[in-house]
């Protein structure tokens, strides 16, 4: 697997790598997204006071928020903090449509345009992609874009730039953003389609693995109706930092998964919550079980749907673009794909405490660690 080793800081250990990484030759550029999250501002004050003067990417996605006082205070105060911690001049702004129109999905699609135009990234050497803030779609999509670039184009790879995510990691204050109305189409990240619509392959065994967390009675039902899979492998977070969220979450998704969707409880998926890269070692097996069962039969398609914590979305998207674009676990007709269904608008309730909170967070996800392995 490529992220097997890996460099993963969390805690104190965040403080160290970054103190010690950050010299005066380095040319970092920070992509954050502007929103009402209160962990919005968290990363960027800590480089600042490393004495960076970083370039910022502000990614100002549409707000999806209707009549909520306190959406809209948190994120006006979040946007002035912004603004005095980093200079003007420093600042790019992106606007990226988020949501739905003419009945697609265009949020990943205008993420990536706007990464695009930010242009050419060789003055970098390192990009660090704060996703605190951002809506899972536009931070997968982020992610997936910047390191394909990374891989493919051959000015960046003799440039050996690095990619960092970084978040504040709290699963408290996820579960406390109420989700409201919610988009009845399904929304995949751009290039992780897994050929669902495809003709051609439209009778080849569809396996999905719903990465669950809390309250997704809804987004499971949805996705399931556009996949209708021939077997789904439920994933819950164990370890976590509640001991017991794993079966909490099973057990208030219990009727929608035995009931409805008939999973077999044997298929149920533990995937850490602590550590985004053992998560995705897990579900890359996971995956790597049924691309190779059904190899013998004519391939399958696996769809990976993250609805749970940053750190285990960011283990989804790992564990799907390593499967992807590992040449060395191919198998013919096999496709990945990570299908979504959006929020449409927030509710009025938000709470802002930040108890059970794993702090920041820091995953090399490419870079100069790799020449070293």
């Amino acid at each position: 697997m490529r992220w097997d080793p890996y460099h993963f800081y969390g805690g104190n250990e965040f403080n160290v790598f970054w103190k010690n990484h950050l010299d005066k030759s380095r040319k970092p550029l920070f992509i954050i997204g502007r929103g009402f999250d209160v962990r919005m501002l968290s990363s960027i004050r800590f480089f600042v006071e490393l004495d960076v003067s970083p370039v910022v990417w502000l990614l100002a996605f549409q707000k999806r928020i209707s009549s909520s006082h306190e959406y809209n205070r948190l994120f006006e105060k979040n946007l002035a903090e912004f603004r005095k911690i980093v200079p003007e001049n420093n600042i790019k702004i992106f606007d990226i449509q988020t949501g739905m129109a003419d009945g697609r999905s265009v949020t990943s699609r205008q993420t990536k345009q706007a990464i695009e135009s930010g242009g050419n990234l060789s003055g970098f050497s390192d990009i660090v992609v704060d996703i605190s803030a951002m809506p899972r779609m536009v931070a997968l999509t982020v992610i997936a874009k910047i390191l394909f670039d990374l891989d493919n184009d051959n000015e960046y790879r003799e440039k050996n730039i690095n990619l960092h995510v970084v978040t504040e990691e709290n699963v408290s204050t996820d579960v406390s953003i109420q989700e409201g109305r919610l988009f009845k189409s399904l929304s995949n990240i751009t290039g992780f389609s897994g050929a669902l619509t495809s003709e051609s392959s439209r009778k080849v065994p569809r396996v999905w693995l719903p990465v669950l967390g809390e309250n997704q009675e809804n987004r499971l039902r949805t996705i399931h109706g556009y996949i209708d899979p021939d077997d789904v492998c439920p994933v819950i977070p164990f370890p976590s930092s509640n001991p017991r969220r794993g079966d909490d979450i099973f057990i208030s998704h219990r009727k929608v998964l035995l009931d409805e969707f008939g999973v077999d409880p044997k298929n149920i998926l533990r995937a850490s919550e602590l550590n985004p890269f053992e998560g995705y070692k897990q579900i890359f097996r996971a995956i790597d079980r049924y691309k190779q069962s059904f190899s013998l039969l004519g391939g399958c398609k696996a769809f990976v749907s993250p609805m749970s914590s940053k750190l285990l979305t960011l283990a989804s998207l790992l564990a799907c673009y390593d499967h992807k674009f590992n040449e060395t676990t191919y198998v013919e007709n096999f496709h990945v794909g990570i299908p979504y269904v959006e929020t449409e608008e927030y509710t009025e309730t938000i709470l802002t405490k930040r108890s059970s909170s794993i702090g920041l967070c820091s995953m090399w996800i490419k870079g100069e660690w790799e020449n070293e392995n």
